[in-house]
């Protein structure tokens, strides 16, 4: 097959997991040009059905089923992160590109397995750090480049516990790995990709909020220390007890100070003397990481993908340290 031709053909895509940001990626296919959804896959036959009949795909009961069964161009894993190593393997073997929902995997082993298959195999891989290609953090590198960093202050906050309107595993460290993995490695993956690796972690948590649910395990609330390996030094503030959504970068430098606020689209700070005020519109960032990983898809000599498998196991790595932190009360290397 010719480049030229496979530029041209519509791209056959999988999607296995159906609920929130399976549903989410599937529609951002559906509505691309050259792309089709042809089959989508979930252990909940009623979910994976509704969500095909939008689509127009066939359904599936499993992710290996639908790969052993249906060609595909790449494959859109978005399942609990516990149960995708099988995916990811089998669409590696047939050398079919993947995209995996973050954090990667629950545990280095299984991350590290991955980045070998698709390395092996040669296949484009990518995973859902969408922050990484935002506007805002491609500002902020621009505006901080050269720019020796002191400290950063990073923050999420979401209403978990009190809206409890999301998918319960959330909140269930078994599945989701707890708040560290499932939404503060979004603020630490942006911190990594704008100032660079982080060395070593202090944690510590509590769950307060909503003691009558029993079926959940997560903290509501962290706090973080961390120390990157130039020697900045970085806090972090997690709750899935606040009203108000919040995701925030904040860098420090001897004469600047920048921040950057995902949840309202703004930056803000001042390099010496001169101000930093800006308000970007809204910007879909699953559908700009998914038309990047797309592309890729196509034309892999042009991939432009910044949230690869590699770079993910990095970050799980950094998140896996706090995690320890919280249970062992002290500073915790990252591991990698």
């Amino acid at each position: 097959m010719t480049m030229q031709m496979r530029a041209e053909q519509v791209l056959k895509i999988g999607v296995v997991g159906c609920g929130n940001m399976g549903r989410k990626h599937a529609t951002n296919c559906y509505r691309t040009k050259g792309v089709s959804v042809v089959a989508v896959a979930d252990v909940d036959t009623a979910r994976a059905a509704a969500l095909a009949a939008e689509v127009g795909a066939a359904v599936y009961p499993g992710g290996e089923a639908m790969l052993a069964d249906m060609p595909l161009d790449a494959v859109i894993v978005a399942t609990p992160p516990g149960v995708r190593w099988e995916v990811v393997q089998a669409a590696a073997a047939l050398g079919t590109a993947v995209f995996v929902e973050k954090p990667i995997a629950l545990d280095l082993s299984t991350a590290k397995a991955c980045c070998v298959a698709v390395k092996e195999a040669s296949v484009v891989n990518a995973v859902g750090f969408q922050l990484r290609y935002s506007p805002l953090t491609q500002r902020a590198r621009t505006i901080t480049s050269g720019q020796p960093v002191t400290h950063v202050r990073t923050i999420c906050t979401t209403p978990y516990y009190l809206m409890m309107d999301m998918p319960l595993w959330y909140l269930q460290r078994e599945h989701s790995g707890g708040p560290l993995l499932e939404q503060s490695i979004h603020m630490f993956d942006a911190a990594r990709y704008l100032v660079g690796e982080i060395a070593h972690v202090f944690a510590r948590g509590d769950r307060q909020a909503r003691p009558d649910l029993d079926l959940v395990d997560s903290e509501d609330r962290l706090v973080l220390t961390y120390r990157f390996a130039s020697g900045a030094l970085g806090t972090h503030i997690d709750s899935c007890a606040m009203l108000q959504f919040n995701w925030e970068v904040e860098l420090f430098g001897p004469n600047w100070r920048l921040v950057v606020d995902y949840a309202r689209n703004r930056l803000h700070g001042h390099i010496g003397e001169e101000t930093i005020e800006n308000k970007m519109p809204h910007n879909d960032l699953h559908m700009l990481e998914m038309q990047t990983f797309l592309t890729a898809v196509r034309r892999p000599e042009r991939n432009g993908v910044l949230s690869d498998f590699d770079e993910a196991t990095k970050t799980l790595a950094l998140m896996l340290a706090g995690d320890r932190s919280l249970r062992t009360g002290a500073w915790e290397p990252v591991r990698e």
